[in-house]
């Protein structure tokens, strides 16, 4: 044998174990990511469902209660607009560890406030952590993970909002019957500083490597590609360069309006789905409506549902392009979320209500993944920054929602599918915007290239 072969005989093993360490290392990434928007959706969908008991603990009136969660949006929306620049002047790394570690001390603060005040301003410190490690982990994600690979990697990371559904939420209920509401958000606070410890211990600073590509039968060597001369020439830049240089991309500013009407419309049908569920004297074989148990498995059901759906087309996304995804999944949510409204309220027939509302979810689900990824392409050299601001967007949309369907159109007529045509509207804006905007995977790689070239 010669010098050569054994050479390459003793390599293997060493390539080999390399490889494997470099694919484990990747899903404890990839799992640290899913944590730090598991803690925040479940936290968030938690305090929303203890609103009854919190209004009782402090006795204040629950619509004075609901104010916080406008705080959070409100607070989180402008914060957004401020944390892009510093997150890629900094490091995403030191941005989620921060943003993390005040999202503990706010959950901490409102799960012993004594009084709404002081929940108030928990809720506004903890928008302020949520506009710094929400949009800082998607785009750490769009850097990271392999591009062939980065629809099923975010569509992963998305899914936790379904997961938080189906299983913290449910779990901290429990916890909350048997103890109090505080211990329900305590063990949230709990588990926001373990995922803070874990962000500091195993997340990478991306100021170096981005993982280009991991062989199917890891096999073959991971490779990388320096990034650090992508991320230098954009480090120097002041906040008002960095916000230039999204805001006059037309690609980046008719995403923001995409999100805006695509979420506006998804929100505030589900904020209303508990009131229509629940009404008295409309179902058939219904006459007290359904309970807050059974209210509870619908949406149980629809986080299962939506759930599989990421799941499943997230992946698809990147065998066949994400515009095709995208597209379809938010046409179909479009017209499941106008029609299934109207046919409840003709048939006031509530297993197919049901139905649809699970329908809507699977369709709502379809395209998480690939949109999300999609934006974190725009504009390659400013990740954070885009998608902070899609994010701005995303929390504005919220108070939107409960601005025009949940209270102006809800409160005039009562019929929830006239929230469903207004919901339509806002979904037809949205198709009619991607058509333009959402464009195949590698345009705006050519985009860059030609930019570069020049």
């Amino acid at each position: 044998m010669t010098e050569l072969e054994i050479s390459s005989e003793t390599e293997k093993p060493v390539a080999k174990e390399r490889n494997w360490k470099n694919f484990l290392k990747m899903y404890l990434v990839l799992g640290v990511l899913f944590l730090i928007m598991f803690t925040m959706r479940s936290t968030l969908t938690s305090l929303q469902m203890f609103v009854p008991y919190i209004s009782a603990s402090i006795s204040e009136p629950v619509e004075i209660v609901v104010i916080m969660f406008i705080v959070y949006s409100s607070t989180a929306a402008v914060f957004s607009l401020f944390v892009g620049p510093i997150t890629e002047r900094i490091g995403y790394k030191i941005v989620m560890n921060t943003g993390m570690f005040i999202f503990t001390i706010a959950i901490m603060l409102i799960a012993l406030a004594p009084k709404f005040w002081v929940m108030a301003v928990g809720e506004g410190i903890a928008g302020i952590g949520g506009a710094c490690f929400g949009p800082a982990a998607i785009a750490y994600a769009g850097d990271y993970f392999p591009k062939k690979q980065l629809s099923t990697a975010i569509g992963l990371i998305m899914s936790s909002f379904y997961v938080g559904t189906i299983v913290a939420v449910p779990l901290i209920a429990f916890v909350a019957e048997k103890l109090v509401w505080q211990w329900g958000i305590g063990i949230m606070a709990i588990l926001s500083f373990i995922v803070s410890v874990l962000i500091l211990l195993i997340v990478p600073r991306i100021k170096g490597k981005r993982i280009k590509a991991v062989d199917a039968d890891f096999e073959k060597e991971t490779e990388f590609e320096d990034i650090t001369k992508e991320i230098s020439q954009n480090e120097n830049q002041s906040y008002f360069a960095r916000m230039k240089l999204v805001l006059k991309n037309k690609y980046a500013v008719g995403t923001f309006f995409i999100t805006l009407f695509q979420r506006g419309g998804l929100f505030g049908m589900i904020t209303l789905l508990s009131t229509w569920l629940t009404q008295e004297d409309f179902w058939n074989n219904f006459d007290t409506g359904l309970n807050k148990t059974q209210v509870g498995l619908v949406f149980l059901g629809g986080g299962v549902a939506a759930l599989i759906s990421n799941t499943i087309f997230s992946y698809v996304a990147d065998k066949i392009g994400r515009r095709r995804i995208i597209l379809i999944g938010t046409s179909l949510t479009g017209i499941t979320i106008g029609l299934f409204p109207l046919i409840g309220e003709i048939t006031r027939n509530m297993p197919l209500a049901i139905a649809g509302i699970i329908t809507i979810n699977f369709f709502g689900g379809v395209a998480m993944g690939s949109y999300n990824a999609f934006i974190t392409q725009i504009i390659p050299k400013s990740k954070a920054t885009t998608v902070a601001i899609n994010s701005s967007f995303g929390q504005v949309s919220q108070l939107m929602a409960n601005a025009l369907i949940a209270t102006v159109v809800w409160n005039l007529t009562g019929n929830y599918a006239y929230c469903g045509f207004v919901a339509l509207g806002f979904f037809t804006i949205t198709v009619i915007l991607m058509l333009f905007i959402v464009k195949p995977d590698d345009f705006f790689e050519r985009i860059n290239s030609t930019k570069n070239l020049g």
